[in-house]
Parts: structure tokens; C-alpha cells; sequence
């Protein structure tokens, strides 16, 4: 479990990198707020139409990085 944790930080981290700085994604993963929250922005933002796909994202980078 150890390691997946650690690579859904590297796929947040890497997801970071290519949002605006003024985005809410943006700026709740900055402040480390939870899935849920990010998600939540995510959707608001427009990068995502559901929780349910910004899940899935995240998933498909892990099972890729596995």
C-alpha cells in the first residue's frame, strides 16, 4: 500500500504541475485538502464532469505506474 500511495502523490504531483495556479484544484491540492474536496474543485473547474471520473483518472495513472 506503501507504494501506491507514494505513487499517487508523484500523479498528483505531476497533475499539479500542469494546472494554473489560480484554479481551486490548484490551489486545494497545495494546501494537501482532501480527495474528496479536490475532486469537488476539479468538477467545478471544468477539468472533470464527476467525482466518479476524477477517480478514475487517478486510478488509471496508478494501475499504469503498477
Amino acid at each position: 500500500m506503501g507504494q501506491s500511495v507514494s505513487h499517487l502523490e508523484e500523479v498528483i504531483a505531476q497533475l499539479r504541475q500542469m494546472l494554473p495556479a489560480n484554479t481551486a484544484t490548484a490551489q486545494a491540492i497545495d494546501q494537501y485538502e482532501p480527495w474528496e474536496r479536490i475532486a469537488l474543485k476539479a468538477i467545478n473547474d471544468g477539468f472533470v464532469e464527476c467525482a466518479d471520473e476524477f477517480v478514475r483518472s487517478v486510478e488509471v495513472c496508478l494501475r499504469c505506474g503498477a
